[in-house]
């Protein structure tokens, strides 16, 4: 069981900073988590080997076959589209340029020495 002292002593050493409400919240949440995980040891996995790696076991590729297809036309593409013009999807702006200037001034003398 996780104790609002254990609680506090991690977030010291994390060097994170919470108020007394939240040490409550973190210790209640701290233990479900590890109810969880205790959850698991109640599973019974007698002979079930242990997966290594994720890829072991799959044996062949279960992928179709690459094949050339007729593709659709700059037309059935845009049929759907809410906004077109010129063969080319319209979408909003996601990201707009603006012209910035940057405007530098003599430094001042008592900064630096000559």
């Amino acid at each position: 069981m996780i104790t609002r002292e254990s609680v506090e002593h991690i977030a010291k050493l994390a060097r994170l900073e919470f108020t007394d409400a939240d040490y409550d919240k973190l210790t209640v949440e701290m233990n479900t988590v590890i109810g969880y995980i205790d959850q698991l040891s109640e599973l019974t996995v007698t002979g079930i080997e242990p997966l290594e790696n994720i890829n072991e076991s799959v044996e062949t590729n279960i992928l179709r076959p690459d094949s050339a297809k007729e593709s659709l036309t700059s037309a059935q593409a845009l049929s759907n589209a809410p906004k077109s013009a010129d063969g080319f999807f319209l979408v909003p702006k996601v990201i707009e340029q603006q012209k910035t200037t940057v405007i530098t001034t003599e430094p001042e003398d008592e900064f630096y020495e000559e």
